[in-house]
């Protein structure tokens, strides 16, 4: 009897409809892949740097010093009720976890083009990446403010409880935001510059080295149109027993952080077929 070789399979991969969907089997099937991709950030980012420690804790140290000095002068009311050192440096480590993960989600396509364009893998793994690696630089930095909660005598309460949920959804408004612009700059380089205008802003109208009481109380709904306002706030509620937690602002951040990762998937899925030819 003659042997039929049977034909090969073909298997053909089709970007995903230009909608809100997410194969959430397929991308825990690549689990491995986004722990070596994590775990490669990482060392990137502190293995070749001897002071890998020092150099993410040292400029919010550096700031908190000038802005307190600063504060001590001048002798404001900055409406705090912690401690200004411990509010600045708390917010100050959130930020800057929140813009450079944002960053890196946004370039997070471009970095990795030689990947993209040899092998298939689902793409959105490459955008989910940075937030989880830039965990590892800001829980380096909680060290320097465990250690100032103690000498200033600041205690957290039962709301640690919430801090997990609050980090979770910081991380996904990193990657709303990354996600977003990601796409966007697929387009056009211009996105990119846009991005890096409104984080540096952003220091300026975040709860970061103030409080919102020194905004006039008519201003103040405009002022937590910033969904990172009340990201920030609920942080540090988490983390410190006297300050209070902020309910309503918190909920509009988990609202608008998902109306953004909504949007950010919708315009990524569009240009997801074209990678390959715009990188």
């Amino acid at each position: 009897m003659i042997n039929k070789l049977k034909p090969p399979t073909e298997i053909v991969i089709k970007p995903p409809s230009q909608s809100l969907k997410l194969d959430l089997r397929e991308i825990y099937r690549f689990r491995h892949l986004i722990g070596n991709l994590v775990w490669r950030d990482i060392r990137v980012q502190f293995d070749a740097m001897y002071l890998g420690a020092f150099w993410a804790t040292v400029r919010p140290l550096l700031m908190v010093a000038v802005f307190a000095l600063f504060r001590n002068l001048s002798g404001a009311n900055l409406y705090v009720p912690i401690p200004y050192a411990v509010y600045v440096y708390s917010g100050l480590i959130l930020w800057f976890y929140f813009i450079e993960a944002t960053t890196a989600t946004s370039k997070s396509l471009e970095k990795n083009a030689s990947l993209i364009t040899k092998v298939y893998y689902p793409r959105v793994i490459n955008l989910i990446v940075p937030a989880i690696a830039s965990l590892y630089g800001l829980g380096v930095a909680m060290f320097p403010l465990l250690c100032m909660m103690l000498w200033q005598g600041v205690y957290p309460g039962w709301r640690i409880l919430f801090l997990p949920f609050v980090l979770l959804q910081c991380m996904l408004l990193v990657n709303a935001v990354g996600t977003l612009f990601a796409a966007l700059s697929l387009e056009s380089k211009d996105f990119d510059k846009l991005l890096s205008q409104i984080l540096y802003i952003g220091l300026y109208i975040s709860p970061v080295i103030f409080a919102p009481g020194l905004i006039p109380e008519k201003a103040r709904y405009l002022y937590f149109l910033n969904p990172i306002a009340g990201t920030l706030l609920a942080f540090r509620s988490s983390l410190f027993n006297d300050f209070p937690f902020p309910t309503w602002q918190w909920i509009y951040s988990i609202i608008a952080t998902i109306v953004l990762l909504a949007i950010g998937l919708i315009l990524y899925q569009r240009v997801e077929a074209f990678i390959a030819d715009k990188l």
